[in-house]
């Protein structure tokens, strides 16, 4: 299989904005497909490949599928879910949601009326 084309596939990774309404933003991900044969005699090129969205999917008959995965992009991805289980615990305490829900209505005006405080008036900054 020495000579044999690459699988490269287009995967869609959906990501959640941490400002503003919760709108999915589609983010192609590029998962390339390799053998583990393949990979160990190209690992230099195989880990410059893995950089941002660019996925290594290394297949082996012996073990499960592994990828292959830019430290900075993984960690953008677990933060993205952190945000959204802290999110759902919120979403899931009704009462709590109420009462945000019902701050949310008066916050302009608060804001305009200058009965709220900065983080520099909390804080000290």
């Amino acid at each position: 299989m020495a000579g044999a084309p690459m699988d490269v596939k287009k995967v869609t990774a959906t990501h959640f904005r941490s400002n503003g309404p919760y709108q999915p933003e589609e983010k192609p991900m590029d998962v390339k497909t390799v053998t583990a044969t393949r990979f160990r005699g190209k690992l230099r090129a195989y880990l410059k490949e893995a950089r941002a969205n660019r996925v290594v999917l290394v297949e082996n008959r012996r073990q499960a599928p592994k990828y292959l995965v830019d430290k900075e992009f993984l960690d953008s991805l677990l933060k993205e879910r952190e945000a959204i289980l802290a999110t759902l615990e919120i979403l899931a305490d009704r009462e709590l949601t109420g009462r945000l829900l019902a701050l949310s209505k008066t916050i302009d005006k608060d804001v305009r009326a200058g009965r709220l405080l900065t983080t520099g008036d909390v804080f000290g900054k």
